[in-house]
């Protein structure tokens, strides 16, 4: 997955960073003076890590078998079921991430235990982040660049007056992004140990129906809100409706006027016959007030299924990319017409005090539903970003991106929209134009040509010895004619030309394309390794899109 870059002036930093710390090195030249060969980009080519495991902690507690619930109560009435047996299966989950040789807990979420052999309900965002579907569905870039936990930790409460203790390793079953929802499986206790599931025994709360809970009934919420520390919370409201979600269904959330703080995400949400009919989850500007929603469980069957029977669970909402998208600048523009998207009042650069610049593009190769990113640079910091999903068809002559200040003037510089689509967030179009000046290139500017003009460049950088991917190192490439040594000696950044960080895969991306013929300086490092550096040049023999493999030694 790609990840948008940073600003050069904080990459910057981090480079004067890397240099106190490394010698010059290995010569880049040397990996790249063979022409390099272009391939394609596995996914999947990272290995398995295996799971780190926590320091010995307080003895686990012990949970009282489940009561079995009334016969008397239904979906739709009856006794309300004991809190104490929702509160013992109701439990905090920790998610942790190695950090300087240890585990360290990252964020923390709410779950249910929904069999006695330790299977948990709860929230994609508590249990797998990154799981497709899920940063379109809150329109949360953010969720597209971040980790998935290093180890899921299952924390049960004794007394309600008491934090939760930290007593079991989970491991993922099942996740889908879309639907926010994922399931997780205890699998050893605090020190590794693998454990037998048949065996736990734990407190467990039944599965309802959510298609059979009405207008007005009564809904229970537990979960933990806060962080590590604090006891469970308990509370009450009713079903103040429901929504349908494209591709999704009818029903697909519940809406309830129950307060769900947050830390309560993948929590319990029960009728009054004490059976988890919905799971709370993010809330959305649009639902307002103090409505907050669950989503429905029945959606959340698939997902149990798979992971009973250790199948593989692939979302059906979320669509992939076609592979053959393109975006095509059109032209700069005042405007554009609601009729057919298309420009009003087309230009090249805006003057000043413009509050309002939109960039036509023409498209292809697009499927309804594939995840669209869209970011907006202000010469070299990002402005915002956008993530969607596409809804306009295969293909079209027009569509607009705009960029506006809410009515004020925006500032002057250099715009940049760039377009990235798929699960893997390829790169298709990007266009550049000026407020305030006329610097920038302007219609010319779309992908078509640029991949023509340049070789694009994509890429791994690699540790040395183990093959490993590094997250986190950089690739600067520098203006031609920038000398190299002089450069380290005094990074700048009016001579930086393109540069790129490595995501968590070690993958990179090159925002703008290297000029046939012309011999480009660079250097790759990461803190803790020796500089790579060297020079890059491609000839009219080369193809458009090139992806490169460097490796870092220490």
């Amino acid at each position: 997955m790609k990840r948008l870059q940073n600003s050069p002036l904080q990459m910057l930093f981090l480079l004067l960073l890397l240099f106190a710390f490394t010698s010059m090195a290995c010569q880049l030249g040397a990996a790249l003076e063979a022409t390099p060969t272009p391939r394609t980009r596995e996914d999947n080519d990272e290995g398995d890590e295996p799971t780190p495991t926590a320091e010995p902690e307080t003895p686990p507690v012990a949970p009282e078998p489940t009561p079995e619930p009334d016969e008397t109560a239904s979906s739709t009435g009856g006794e309300a079921a004991p809190i104490e047996r929702l509160q013992a299966a109701t439990v905090q989950i920790f998610a942790k991430q190695v950090i300087n040789g240890r585990l360290q807990t990252i964020w923390t979420g709410s779950g249910t235990i929904i069999s006695p052999e330790g299977v948990i309900l709860t929230n994609a965002h508590v249990a797998a982040p990154t799981s497709p579907g899920l940063a379109t569905l809150y329109n949360d870039p953010e969720l597209l660049f971040g980790d998935e936990p290093d180890q899921l930790v299952v924390a049960l409460s004794s007394a309600a007056d008491q934090p939760p203790t930290e007593t079991y390793v989970a491991e993922l079953a099942a996740a889908d992004g879309s639907l926010d929802l994922a399931v997780i499986k205890i699998t050893a206790d605090l020190d590794g140990k693998e454990l037998d599931p048949s065996t736990l025994d734990l407190p467990f709360v039944e599965v309802g129906d959510s298609d059979s809970i009405q207008l007005g009934e009564e809904i229970r919420i537990l979960g933990y809100p806060g962080a590590g520390g604090e006891t469970i919370t308990f509370t009450r409201g009713n079903v103040a409706g429901f929504e349908s979600q494209n591709r999704v269904g009818n029903r697909a959330w519940i809406k309830t006027d129950a307060t769900i703080s947050p830390g309560n995400s993948g929590g319990l949400g029960v009728n009054a016959a004490g059976q988890i009919i919905g799971v709370p989850s993010f809330g959305q500007e649009a639902i307002g007030g103090a409505i907050n929603r669950l989503r429905a469980i029945n959606y959340a069957l698939p997902l149990l299924e798979a992971a009973e029977v250790n199948s593989g669970y692939k979302s059906p909402f979320v669509v992939a990319s076609t592979g053959q998208e393109t975006f095509t600048h059109i032209t700069w523009a005042d405007d554009y017409s609601d009729a057919d998207q298309c420009a009003v009042g087309p230009r090249e650069s805006y003057p000043s005090n413009t509050t309002f610049a939109v960039a036509i593009f023409a498209y292809s190769g697009m499927a309804n539903g594939e995840q669209v990113v869209v970011a907006w640079w202000l010469d070299d910091e990002i402005l915002s970003t956008n993530v969607f999903e596409w809804s306009e068809g295969k293909s079209g002559d027009c569509t607009p991106f705009y960029f506006h200040n809410y009515g004020d003037p925006i500032a002057n510089g250099n715009y940049t929209v760039e377009i990235y689509v798929g699960g893997d967030l390829e790169f298709v179009g990007a266009a550049e134009t000026a407020v305030g000046s006329t610097t920038a290139n302007s219609g010319s500017n779309n992908s078509a040509n640029t991949t023509k003009d340049g070789v694009q460049i994509e890429g791994e950088i690699l540790d040395a010895d183990s093959g490993k991917p590094l997250r986190g190192a950089v690739i600067f490439i520098l203006q031609p004619g920038t000398d190299l040594d002089a450069w380290l000696d005094n990074p700048t950044d009016a001579e930086v030309y393109a540069f790129a960080e490595t995501d968590q895969k070690g993958y990179f991306f090159l925002p703008q394309p290297l000029q046939r013929g012309v011999e480009y300086p660079g250097v790759a490092g990461m803190t803790g390794y020796r500089n790579n550096e060297g020079f890059l040049e491609f000839s009219a023999d080369d193809p458009d899109k090139l992806f490169l493999t460097l490796e870092l030694s220490k």
